[in-house]
């Protein structure tokens, strides 16, 4: 992704906030903090683990990733916690 791509999708991201489908197929906005749920160990983090995400960021190749503890990480290791 170029840097002008990158720069028009950060237009329309926020590092807050979220949009997901919930259990009832409900699209629900969610604000940070919020809660995941660790699927795999990874870095500092283990298996079953409850974090919790202060702020989402966007790499360069476009993709969403968690801040979580002072580092960023892809989505694919959590569930997102919605109750």
């Amino acid at each position: 992704m170029s840097n002008k791509e990158l720069i028009e999708l950060l237009k329309y991201c926020s590092p807050h906030i979220i949009y997901v489908v919930n259990v009832q197929n409900k699209i629900i906005k969610l604000q940070t903090p919020f809660k995941l749920l660790v699927l795999q160990d990874i870095g500092d983090l283990h298996k079953d683990q409850i974090v919790s995400c202060t702020e989402l960021k966007i790499t360069k190749q476009g993709r969403v990733v968690f801040y979580i503890d002072g580092k960023n990480y892809h989505t694919y290791y959590f569930d997102i916690l919605t109750k």
